[in-house]
């Protein structure tokens, strides 16, 4: 049987474990949780840049939240996983409307990034970063069907309004690029991604 001195040691060693992990992210390099703690951003942007971009890396959805301004500047600005909160309940049953209630999305995750300005430093400075989240986290090539990545490039929305001009619909058009990507993962994002974005226009 542990006695209290062992308990206390195994759970600091699990907690540095955690943080001793490293993630790639794309345009930061390779970071641990203790390094994102560390960073600081010129910009709001360059911030939500990052977390975005963390996000992809670990495999999950993320979307603002909250901000506080004074005197025309971003005093904070805080980032959650999409999966946070719970969606109202009268979006979630049918009520007799004829119609399947949307699948719930929003689990309570608590994952979250937030950032203050410093004024001493002129600087966004990490306040809060919560890396933990209470679902599963895509991996691999389901990573470029999370929402919050889906995104359809310039490139492929003009070849699309090409083709359509020459009377090829999109859905062909979405294929060709799917079989030149190799694969519907590669192009990074879904059909009905590219028919939103027709519709937008």
């Amino acid at each position: 049987m542990m006695d209290g001195k062992d308990a206390s040691e195994n759970e600091n060693q699990a907690h540095e474990g955690v943080e001793d992990v490293a993630v790639d992210v794309p345009g930061f390099g390779s970071l641990k949780i203790t390094d994102v703690r560390d960073l600081t951003f010129e910009t709001v942007e360059e911030a939500e840049k990052f977390y975005f971009a963390y996000s992809a890396a670990v495999g999950f959805g993320c979307r603002r939240d909250d901000k506080g301004e004074s005197k025309g500047r971003i005093r904070w600005r805080q980032w959650v996983c999409s999966k946070e909160g719970s969606r109202d309940r009268k979006y979630l049953e049918a009520n007799g409307l004829g119609r399947t209630p949307r699948k719930q999305t929003r689990v309570n995750c608590a994952a979250r990034f937030r950032i203050n300005y410093n004024d001493t430093s002129g600087v966004y400075v990490v306040k809060k970063f919560d890396p933990e989240h209470n679902h599963e986290l895509a991996t691999g090539n389901h990573i470029a069907f999370v929402r919050a990545h889906c995104h359809v490039g310039t490139e492929s929305l003009a070849l699309t309004n090409t083709m359509t001009r020459v009377s090829i619909r999109p859905c062909h058009t979405y294929e060709y690029m799917v079989e030149q990507a190799g694969g519907y993962s590669a192009v990074g994002f879904t059909i009905k991604n590219l028919y939103n974005k027709l519709d937008q226009q």
